[in-house]
C-alpha cells in the first residue's frame, strides 16, 4: 500500500526543491546525516536514505527519533517485511507518533497482519477523527480481520469525510474491488459518479496498491528539511516515487483473498448443498496459486496461500484437515495471522476439542479484539465446562468493549447456558428497556422462555420476530421447537420441513432434525428395586420390577405403548405378590393428551384391566389431569395374599381416580394437587388429598437445591382390614433435594443426587374392643427417608441410575425401618 501521490507537478516541484536544498546546504548534510536521510526519502530516494538511518537505528538503538523514521520510511518504501520487524517491538500508545502509526497500519495491511493495522488505525482514527484516509485504512483492516460490521461504519464514515474527494473515494473503490468486496464498493462509486467522476478500471494490483489511501495524503510539496533530529521529521508524506515493476502475484492474491471472504459469507446466507460451491473454487484457486509461487520460489506466497487454505478447509466442513494444516503452520519460525488461528480454533471446537480451542481462541484475543474470538471463546469454555473461565472471559469482554450490546447479549445467553436463569432474565429485561424494538433479543427472550418451560410465550416471542424479519431461520428454529413442546405435533412437523428443505445444512437445522428424528424411536426402560426390613405392614424381602416399552410416536402423535409390573414381599411366612402386563395407545394434540390401556393380571384372579387418562395443558402455567384405572396397581401388597380377609372376596382389588391440577410458575415454583378415590371391592372406600410446593433455593451449572413442602390427608370407610387402612390419617414434610452435575462431556454425564425427607404422622385408627370398634388416636410421630442416588448418561440413546434409601416410619404406632437399593436403566432404539 502507498501514500497516494501528489500531483505530478508538485512531484517534480518536491525533487527539484529537495534537489536544491541539498546542493546550497553541503555541510548540513555533513554535520547531519539524520536530516540529509530525511531529505533523500521525500525525493523518493530509499536506496540512500535507508542505509543512513539503519546505521543510526544500530549506532543509538535507545534514539525513539531514529527508529520512527526508519519504521515511516521503509513503509514508504515497500519494505513492509522489515517496517513490521523494525516495529515489532514497539507499543502502540499515546506517545507513538501519528505518522508511524499510519505507516505501520500501511505496512501492517500488506503484509498479512491485520490485526496490527487495526490497532495503530483505531489508535490514529481516535486521535485524527476527520481524517478520511485514517478512517479507509480502519476500514480495511477490520474488514481483513472478518470485522465486517465494523468495517461498514468505518466505510460511512469514509463516504462522509470524502464527500467531495475524488481521489479518495477512487482509492476506496480500488480497494475494496481487489477484495471482491463489490457490495462495498458500489457506494464510492456511485458517489463518484455523483461527482462526475469514474473509478478506476480493475487493473493489476502491485505491492502496496492492494489497499489504496490507507494512511496520511501527501502535501502539494515537503517542509525544509530539519536542523535537528525530531518526532516531526517524517511526519509529513511525501510524493510517491513510480511504483517498480513487479509480478502479478500480488494481485492474484488479494484477489483469492477476496473471493475466500466471500466463500465465507456465503455460507452465512446459503444453508442448501450448493453453499459450498464458492468453497470448492477458492480450493481449487488455492491449490493452483500454490504450485505456481512454490515454482516460482516464493515461499512467502505460499504460506499466504496456505493460510487461506486454513480457512476454506473449515469452511467446507474438513476440520480435521483444517487442524492438520494449521499446526502445520504454526510449527514454523513465521507468526500465523489472527484470522488462521480463528478458523483453526473454529474447526477444534467443531472437533469437540474444547480446551485447544480455547488456546486458540486467546491468542487470536492478543492480537485483534474482534467479537468473533470473543464469541467463540465463551462457547469453548462452555463446551469444556470451564464456567469459571466463561465468567471470567465475560468479565474482560464487558470491560474492554465498554458494556456494548454485543457483549452483554452475549452475558445474557451464556447466563441461560450456565442455568442462571433468573440472571438471565433480569440481563434481557435491562437490554429491552434501552433496545425495545431489537428483534435480536425477541429472540434471545424466547429461547430463553422455552427453556423455563414456557412455550407458548415462546412461540409468541419468535413469531414476533418473523413479523419483523420473514424467514428469520433461528425464529423458525425455535418455533418449531415450541410447537412441538405444546403438543402440537403436525405443526412442528411442517415447520421441521420447510426448515429441512430450505436450509439442510444449517447446523441449528441438522440438531433439530435429529432431536425430531429422536422421536421416531422405540424407548425401553426398567427399574428394579429390593427392599429390606421387618414390618407387619411394609413387609420384608420385597421387590419390585417395573418395564415400559413406548414405540416412536407417528405424524399424528400416535404411539403405542405396554407396560409389565411385578411386586411381590413376605409377611410373616406368607408371601404376598402381584404382577400385571398391559399395553395400550397415546394420543398427543396440541395442549392434549389421552390415554387407553388395557391389561391382564398374570397372578391371583387374573382379570382384565383397563385404565384411562386425560391430560390438559391450559396455558404456560397451569395443568390439569384426569385418570381412572379399573384395578390399580397402587393398592397394599398384603391385601394381595388369596383369602387374606374373612368375609371378604378371594382376591381383594380396587379401582382408583384421581383428578389433580398443577401450577407452575417456571423452574423457580411448582404447586400441584391431587385428588384420589379408591373403591375397594371389600366395600371400603379411600379418599386421599396430597399437596405440594416446589421451590429452587438455588440454581447454577452444575448445581441445584430444591426444597418440597408437602401435605398428605386420607380417609377410609372400613374398619379391621388385613391391609393398613387408618380412619383418617394426616402426614406433613419437607424435602430438600440437592443435584450435582459432576462430570460432563457433551452428551455423556454423571449426575449425584441426595435427598433428605423429615416429617410428622399422626394416624387415627378404629380398633376392635370386644366385639365394638372405638377410635384411637396414635399421635404425632416423626419419619425420615434418606437417599442417595447416580445416574450415569452415556448417550443421547440411554442412561443407567442407581441408588439406596433408608426409610423410617410408623404404623398403627410401631415403627419399622426399611433399607433399599434400586437400578433403573433407560435404551432408545
Amino acid at each position: 500500500m502507498r501514500p497516494r501521490a501528489a500531483r505530478p507537478g508538485a512531484a517534480l516541484g518536491a525533487v527539484a526543491i529537495a534537489a536544491a536544498l541539498s546542493a546550497f546546504l553541503p555541510a548540513a548534510a555533513a554535520v547531519d546525516p539524520h536530516g540529509t536521510a530525511i531529505v533523500d526519502a521525500r525525493a523518493g530516494r530509499y536506496e540512500r536514505a535507508l542505509p543512513v538511518l539503519e546505521r543510526l537505528v544500530r549506532e543509538q538503538p535507545g534514539n525513539a527519533v531514529y527508529r520512527h523514521d526508519l519504521i515511516a520510511v521503509l513503509s514508504w518504501a515497500d519494505r513492509h517485511v522489515q517496517a513490521l520487524a523494525a516495529s515489532r517491538q514497539l507499543k502502540l500508545d499515546k506517545d507513538t507518533p501519528d505518522y508511524v502509526l499510519a505507516a505501520i497500519g500501511h505496512s501492517a495491511l500488506h503484509g498479512q497482519q491485520p490485526a496490527r493495522a487495526v490497532q495503530a488505525y483505531r489508535l490514529l482514527t481516535s486521535r485524527k477523527p476527520a481524517d478520511a484516509d485514517a478512517a479507509l485504512g480502519h476500514a480495511l483492516a477490520l474488514l481483513d480481520t472478518r470485522q465486517a460490521p465494523q468495517s461498514d461504519k468505518q466505510l460511512q464514515r469514509v463516504l462522509k469525510l470524502g464527500a467531495r474527494k475524488p481521489a479518495l473515494l477512487r482509492s476506496a473503490h480500488e480497494a475494496l474491488s481487489v477484495r471482491a468486496e463489490s457490495e462495498r464498493a458500489r457506494p464510492f462509486a456511485q458517489r463518484l459518479a455523483a461527482l462526475g467522476q469514474a473509478p478506476a478500471a480493475p487493473q493489476a494490483v502491485q505491492p502496496g496498491q492492494a489497499t489504496q489511501a490507507a494512511t496520511v495524503q501527501a502535501p502539494n510539496a515537503p517542509p525544509e528539511p530539519p536542523r535537528a533530529p525530531q518526532a516531526a521529521a517524517v511526519a509529513e508524506a511525501i510524493p510517491t516515487p513510480a511504483p517498480a515493476p513487479s509480478p502479478d502475484f500480488e494481485a492474484l492474491l488479494q484477489a483469492h483473498a477476496g473471493r475466500v471472504r466471500a466463500a465465507s459469507a456465503l455460507l452465512e446466507r446459503d444453508y442448501t448443498p450448493a453453499r459450498y460451491r464458492l468453497v470448492d473454487e477458492t480450493m481449487a484457486e488455492n491449490a493452483r496459486l500454490s504450485a505456481q509461487a512454490e515454482a516460482a520460489g516464493r515461499p512467502d506466497l505460499v504460506k499466504r496461500l496456505r493460510q487461506d487454505r486454513v480457512q476454506a478447509l473449515r469452511d467446507r466442513g474438513d476440520m480435521a484437515a483444517a487442524v492438520a494444516e494449521f499446526r502445520a503452520l504454526d510449527a514454523g519460525t513465521e507468526p500465523v495471522a489472527p484470522y488462521v488461528l480463528l478458523a483453526a480454533a473454529d474447526a477444534l471446537l467443531a472437533l469437540r476439542q474444547p480446551e485447544e480451542a480455547r488456546t486458540l481462541y486467546k491468542r487470536a484475543l492478543a492480537e485483534a479484539a474482534e467479537v468473533n474470538a470473543h464469541g467463540g471463546l465463551l462457547y469453548a469454555e462452555l463446551e469444556a465446562e470451564d464456567f469459571a473461565g466463561l465468567a471470567q472471559g465475560l468479565d474482560h469482554w464487558l470491560a474492554q468493549s465498554r458494556q456494548s450490546l454485543a457483549a452483554r447479549r452475549a452475558q445474557a445467553t451464556m447466563l441461560r447456558f450456565a442455568n442462571r436463569l433468573d440472571e438471565a432474565q433480569a440481563s434481557l429485561s435491562a437490554l429491552m428497556r434501552e433496545q425495545p424494538t431489537d428483534s435480536g433479543l425477541w429472540l434471545e427472550q424466547g429461547e430463553l422462555l422455552a427453556q423455563r418451560g414456557q412455550p407458548r410465550a415462546a412461540q409468541a416471542r419468535f413469531e414476533r420476530v418473523l413479523t419483523a424479519e420473514p424467514g428469520h431461520l433461528r425464529a423458525r428454529i425455535g418455533l418449531a421447537n415450541a410447537q412441538w413442546a405444546q403438543g402440537d405435533i403436525e405443526a412442528a412437523a411442517t415447520t421441521i420441513a420447510s426448515l429441512r428443505a430450505e436450509a439442510p445444512e444449517h447446523p441449528a437445522v441438522q440438531r433439530l432434525l435429529r432431536e425430531w428424528e429422536q422421536r421416531s424411536k422405540s424407548t425401553l426402560s426398567s427399574g428394579i428395586t429390593r427392599g429390606f426390613g421387618q414390618g407387619l405392614v411394609a413387609g420384608n424381602s420385597e421387590l419390585l420390577w417395573e418395564s415400559s416399552y413406548q414405540s416412536g410416536q407417528s405424524a399424528q402423535g400416535l404411539r403405542a405403548f405396554a407396560n409389565h409390573h411385578l411386586a411381590r414381599a413376605r409377611f410373616g411366612g406368607t408371601e404376598a405378590q402381584h404382577e400385571r402386563l398391559s399395553a395400550g395407545l397415546e394420543w398427543t394434540r396440541r395442549d392434549l393428551q389421552l390415554t387407553a390401556e388395557l391389561g391382564q393380571d398374570l397372578r391371583n384372579a387374573k382379570d382384565t384391566v383397563w385404565a384411562a387418562a386425560l391430560g390438559w395443558q391450559q396455558d404456560d402455567h397451569w395443568s390439569w389431569r384426569l385418570r381412572h384405572e379399573s384395578q390399580t396397581n397402587d393398592f397394599p401388597l398384603k391385601a394381595r395374599q388369596p383369602d387374606s380377609q374373612a368375609g371378604a372376596p378371594t382376591y381383594l382389588h380396587a379401582s382408583r381416580t384421581v383428578l389433580g391440577g398443577a401450577w407452575r410458575q417456571d423452574e423457580q415454583r411448582r404447586v400441584a394437587a391431587d385428588a384420589s378415590f379408591y373403591d375397594f371391592n371389600d366395600g371400603n372406600r379411600r379418599q386421599a388429598l396430597a399437596l405440594s410446593w416446589q421451590e429452587r433455593l438455588h440454581s447454577s451449572h452444575s448445581r441445584t437445591l430444591d426444597l418440597t413442602l408437602a401435605g398428605y390427608t386420607s380417609s377410609n370407610t372400613l374398619p379391621d382390614t388385613v391391609y393398613f387402612n387408618p380412619k383418617r390419617d394426616l402426614a406433613v414434610s419437607a424435602t430438600l433435594a440437592a443435584d450435582w452435575l459432576t462430570w460432563r462431556r457433551y452428551e455423556r454425564s454423571f449426575n449425584q443426587r441426595l435427598s433428605l425427607t423429615v416429617g410428622n404422622y399422626r394416624q387415627t385408627s378404629e380398633v376392635r374392643l370386644g366385639t365394638a370398634f372405638v377410635e384411637r388416636s396414635f399421635g404425632w410421630r416423626p419419619f425420615q427417608e434418606l437417599r442417595y442416588e447416580h445416574e450415569w448418561q452415556w448417550a443421547p440413546s440411554g442412561n443407567l441410575r442407581y441408588g439406596i434409601g433408608s426409610r423410617r416410619f410408623a404404623y398403627d404406632g410401631v415403627y419399622e425401618s426399611k433399607l433399599h437399593a434400586y437400578l433403573n436403566a433407560l435404551w432408545r432404539f
